[in-house]
Formats: C-alpha cells, structure tokens, sequence
C-alpha cells in the first residue's frame, strides 16, 4: 500500500508569526526525507460572504498571496485539491484517494498541517468516519493562533479519533515511518480482534 501523506493548508496566511513558521520547517524538514510516496497538499480560500465571514467575520485567505502554498513546500505536492470548508475530505480529494489506490479509499493516510483545531481535527475526523485510519504527525501540525490552539486540537482529536492516531514521533527514515505504522496497526488489530467477541 501507497504510503500516502496530506498536507492540511500549509498557506502563507496560516504561516505569519514565529510559532507556524517553527512547525513548517518542521514539514520542510519531514518532505526533504523524500518518506512518503505520494504528496498530496489542500488549500483553503475563502471569499467575501462565505459563512466563515458571515458567521464569524473572519475575512482572511482572500486573496491569491494569502492562499497560495508556502514557497518553502509548494515543489513537493504531487496533487493539490482546493476546498472552501474546514475539512480537506471534499469529493475531489476523496476522488482522488481511490484512484491513487486503485479504486478503493486507502488504509490509512497521514496527515499533518494547519489549524490543529479546525481544518487537521476536521480532516482527520471525517477520514476517520469513512473508514480510512488518520494518522496525524502532531509533531509537524499547528495552529496560527499559537499553542494553546494547537493543544486544544490535539484534545479534542484525541476523543474523536482516538489517541492511537495521534503520532508524536519525529519521522526522520523510513523504518521511522514504518515503526509507526507497525505500532498502529498492531493496536488496530487488538482492537478488531476485541470487536468480534
């Protein structure tokens, strides 16, 4: 199986202060490793009127500049599906997991990106409800509001997917990323065995 990788709206208007721009060269970092097979990116515009704006009045990501990949990561995507929502599952990327899987949704699929608490917690929630297992690299995810953000995400996740698909591991080789998904899908099993009796 394809080991897939999904960057969550690494944009220059999620990335402007110090705290993002620590976790992108982390991301940097993670895909100069060259450690998953596919590379998939999500972008995020918005627009005046949207509900965001609407409800919340939050009218960022408007323009062009701000939506665009940050520079530092844009060369290594091989796909890059937009979206309007919080979450990154759209009908186009899911199109897009079948056909990189042959027809089928993927296993699983790793995750990282920004806001830990709105757009990875919504990814990682709504890959969990169609069945494909989220694993979200929280050592390379973040929020542009800062920590406190980002560490309410990683709550909140870890009562909606669960702890074991929260991976705090510093990936720097493959047997690192194949540690991980031993160790995941080790528990899975447990899990599986425990549902049938």
């Amino acid at each position: 199986m394809k080991k897939i990788i999904l960057l969550v709206d690494v944009q220059n208007g999620f990335v402007k202060n110090a705290y993002a721009e620590k976790v992108l060269y982390r991301i940097v970092d993670l895909l100069e490793r060259d450690l998953f097979d596919v590379v998939i990116a999500s972008k995020y515009w918005n627009v005046k009127g949207s509900y965001l704006s609407r409800f919340m009045g939050w009218n960022e990501l408007c323009t062009p500049e701000e939506q665009a990949l940050r520079p530092e990561i844009a060369q290594y995507p091989q796909y890059c599906v937009e979206k309007d929502g919080y979450s990154s599952m759209t009908e186009e990327m899911v199109s897009l997991l079948r056909d990189i899987n042959g027809g089928d949704l993927p296993e699983y699929v790793f995750a990282l990106g920004f806001d830990t608490e709105c757009c990875v917690a919504m990814t990682a929630t709504d890959m969990f409800e169609m069945g494909i297992r989220p694993l979200v690299l929280t050592r390379y995810s973040g929020s542009h509001d800062g920590d406190e953000y980002h560490n309410a995400g990683l709550v909140s996740m870890d009562h909606l997917i669960g702890p074991d698909f929260l991976i705090e591991d510093e990936l720097k080789t493959p047997e690192d990323v194949d540690r991980v998904l031993n160790r995941v899908m080790a528990q899975m099993e447990i899990y599986e065995e425990a549902a049938r009796h």
